[in-house]
């Protein structure tokens, strides 16, 4: 005799998936913090150390901060246009949507371009002293962050080509919103810290 099993697909309210997402981004972001946080941190041990003098050597220039402040601009407005789409699907508004992440995702595009010229342009290498090799990981770091946000970006854009979203559910521009402008924060602890130049 055989006994045949019949199962039933299991189907999760959007709510349910969309309160799990956000914890998964919220524990990205504060493991995220924690990295940035760790490279603050090694900036003023390693600035207020400055073992044998090799925080900063004679010889090595310092990296522009009004290029570090630009790529922290681009960051923020980039963040607000996504926050705006944010605002514009609560509305239940596809083409302001559509409008506000596009804008979103080319000025982040620019942000990526941006950070690489700037890490291209550094006057020192990382072997110059401790201020170019932690300049150099806090570059490295931004350029990570805004690499994937150009990823999510141009996901989203596709998605909400396709009329995937709307006013009742709308999750993931909200948890992907969450990302970009935590995007835009990590670039401004970066900013502020990298004008502490000097031991």
């Amino acid at each position: 005799m055989t006994t045949t099993h019949t199962s039933t697909p299991h189907h999760e309210s959007p709510d349910t998936v969309g309160r799990r997402d956000r914890m998964g981004v919220m524990l990205l972001i504060f493991a995220d913090l924690a990295f940035v946080l760790s490279l603050v941190f090694t900036w003023f041990y390693l600035r207020t150390q400055n073992t044998n003098n090799h925080w900063i050597p004679d010889d090595v220039t310092t990296a522009s901060q009004s290029e570090g402040w630009t790529v922290t601009g681009v960051a923020i407005v980039s963040s607000a246009l996504a926050y705006l789409g944010l605002r514009a699907i609560r509305k239940n508004s596809q083409s302001q949507l559509l409008g506000f992440f596009t804008l979103a995702f080319v000025t982040i595009v620019l942000d990526l371009v941006l950070q690489l010229r700037a890490l291209q342009h550094f006057p020192f290498h990382m072997s110059n002293g401790t201020y170019a090799s932690t300049m150099i990981a806090l570059a490295g770091a931004n350029v990570f962050h805004l690499a994937l946000t150009c990823f999510l970006g141009l996901g989203m854009v596709n998605r909400i080509r396709q009329h995937r979203y709307s006013s009742d559910d709308h999750f993931h521009v909200l948890i992907v919103t969450y990302w970009w402008i935590w995007v835009a924060i990590a670039s401004v602890i970066t900013s502020l810290t990298t004008m502490a130049t000097h031991a």
